[in-house]
């Protein structure tokens, strides 16, 4: 929650308040110098900023002199500022009861620490060591409401029970961070191989664990984990002793999870809303291979204390994932070239200022509004080409972490990454086309998305597909204009979303069938109708008169159904597939 959001709006003109009040969708507002983690910032007098390292090079650049890009009307603009003096405290997080500034940190080989300051400008913080343990990753320190309480979320490693897996600890202080006691919480459940994974997926559990107050003083844990579900705890005790890890209702695999609360009490969640690809034979599980789940992340808001959530829309694409030379794309100066990990703060009039990603040619600040997630209509027509979809497909490559030396930093990383190519196309639309005098003639400049299947041994799949997002609802209808001369076109929907050119998607979907020829009317597009009723747990597909078809839900869906998955059918080389020429969903309440 924003202390200072008061502040913020002060600072603002009427020239910025008109200009803030006027964001809704989400809109870019800068670049940033970190990947998304701990540098938000807010300041006493509502100056907004977020600190990294100024011209880093390389991933071996230590990043000697830091900076922030800082905002005095509310995030619209930022300016970059170097940062001289190294004693700075620096990106940091106000502890209320304290009427302090506090940081932490960790030191290879010396553990975790705190530094407490007046304000992020203290040139003379406070250094306090919280432990001497090997616990990485420190977050932000998350303070209680109603007591002087603070938690530090740590992991650590226990090579006893796996080479590589994390384990969640957690320090708390009931003194205002001047000593700290240790709690080792248990793990959640490793990742077991089963179909149609054909390797190991990394083991990577308890990473980024986040933490919520509900306004009962109950504490709710997310954490990532390798398994197809972010797992969840719970503390009655205001952190002292937590529940067994289980399941959550959200979909996501190796990939950040953050609450932020916003003044009126409503709670914002944001995560990578997405299943890997099947992994391969060759991933052995020990390390990272290759992500495929970090190319979009999605909010969604609570209004009744986690027990329900609305919108699941996506904040953010990666704007370079459906491109071509994705593994060089950007430069190597950061490894993976993901969207996913959050930081947010809440602004004034209704908005939300969230950072995202690891890279520098996918890290931004965004802000949108609230309001934005609660949505009941959306539609597709191509208008801005794919810039609303995902539509990549995977080259086979190599696996593993970083591919860059110290003798050649700059030669591009491919950091757990296979690269890309484009099956998916926009092409002018069938519709447009007539014949004259044996000569095809072009009538207007519609364009169609033509999804076709390749036999191409140098592709994960040869499957072309694309992936929408819609607002969460229990009930709507979804429409696809769709015309199908080639071998069918599977539609499925889904509350999370999956990889284009998954060959699973029939068998994880909530609802997935194959649309061929003979069920369309006419001659070219044909309106297939898909209303759905998660309470019914039934799908009933129209086409017109001419079809008619119920089938039952499959799995959970407790807050409704948010994706559409569309895919070639084919089994075998298809260069006809099928054309959509547009595609919408409308909500029922």
């Amino acid at each position: 929650m924003n202390p200072f959001i008061d502040k913020v709006l002060e600072r603002m003109s009427n020239d910025d308040k008109r200009q803030l009040s006027e964001i809704y969708e989400p809109t870019i507002v800068s670049e940033t110098d970190a990947d998304a983690w701990k540098h938000l910032t807010v300041m006493r007098d509502g100056r907004l900023r977020y600190y990294g390292i100024y011209k880093k090079e390389s991933i071996f650049d230590k990043g000697n002199t830091l900076c922030y890009r800082e905002s005095c009307d509310g995030g619209l603009t930022w300016k970059m500022h170097v940062i001289e003096d190294k004693n700075v405290l620096g990106e940091s997080t106000y502890i209320p009861f304290m009427d302090k500034y506090m940081k932490t940190y960790y030191i290879d080989g010396k553990g975790v620490f705190v530094r407490i300051g007046d304000d992020p400008d203290d040139v003379l913080p406070k250094e306090i060591q919280v432990t001497a343990l090997d616990c990485i990753e420190p977050l932000a320190p998350f303070y209680l409401r109603d007591r002087e309480r603070i938690i530090i979320v740590t992991t650590e490693r226990r090579p006893d029970r796996h080479p590589t897996c994390f384990y969640p600890v957690l320090f708390i202080s009931d003194n205002r961070g001047e000593s700290w006691r240790e709690l080792h919480m248990e793990e959640c459940p490793y990742f077991e191989l089963q179909w149609p994974d054909q390797g190991g997926r990394w083991q990577q559990n308890n990473r980024e664990n986040h933490i919520v107050e509900l306004t009962d003083g109950t504490l709710y844990m997310i954490s990532r984990t390798a398994m197809n579900y972010h797992y969840e705890s719970y503390s009655y005790d205001g952190g002292d002793t937590w529940t067994e890890f289980k399941p959550s209702r959200f979909h996501g695999t190796g990939s950040m999870p953050c609450f932020e609360r916003l003044a009126d009490g409503r709670i914002l969640f944001f995560w990578c809303n997405t299943k890997l690809l099947p992994e391969l034979t060759t991933a052995d599980g020990i390390w990272e291979d290759h992500f495929t789940n970090r190319d979009t992340n999605c909010c969604a808001i609570s209004s009744d204390e986690c027990k329900s959530f609305r919108g699941y829309r996506e904040i953010y694409l990666n704007p370079i994932r459906n491109n071509p030379d994705f593994r060089g794309v950007g430069g190597p100066s950061e490894g993976d070239k993901s969207v996913h990990q959050f930081e947010a703060l809440e602004l004034p009039m209704n908005k939300v200022l969230v950072a995202v990603g690891q890279h520098e040619a996918v890290r931004r600040l965004l802000i949108f509004d609230v309001d934005w997630l609660y949505e009941h209509k959306r539609e597709e027509r191509f208008l801005y080409g794919l810039k609303n979809l995902s539509t990549h497909s995977y080259v086979k490559s190599i696996e593993g972490g970083f591919k860059v030396s110290r003798e050649h930093p700059l030669a591009h990383s491919g950091h757990c990454a296979f690269n890309r190519t484009n099956l998916a196309l926009l092409v002018p639309s069938p519709a447009n086309t007539y014949t004259k005098g044996g000569t095809d003639i072009l009538d207007d400049y519609n364009e169609a998305l033509h999804l076709t299947r390749v036999e191409d041994d140098r592709l994960i799949s040869g499957i072309a597909g694309a992936v929408w997002n819609f607002p969460s609802h229990r009930k709507g209808k979804v429409t696809v204009r769709a015309y199908i001369p080639g071998k069918g076109l599977r539609v499925s929907l889904l509350n999370y979303w999956m990889n284009p050119s998954d060959n699973t998607v029939e068998y994880f979907s909530d609802y997935s069938i194959v649309l061929r020829g003979d069920m369309q009317y006419g001659e070219m597009f044909t309106d297939f109708v898909f209303n759905f009723d998660c309470d019914r747990g039934t799908v009933i597909l129209t086409a017109g008169d001419k079809l008619k078809l119920e089938r039952k839900l499959n799995g959970e869906h407790p807050d409704g159904l948010c994706y559409l998955h569309l895919q070639s059918a084919a089994t075998e080389a298809d260069s006809i597939g099928a054309s959509i020429e547009k595609f919408s969903f409308e909500g029922i309440e």
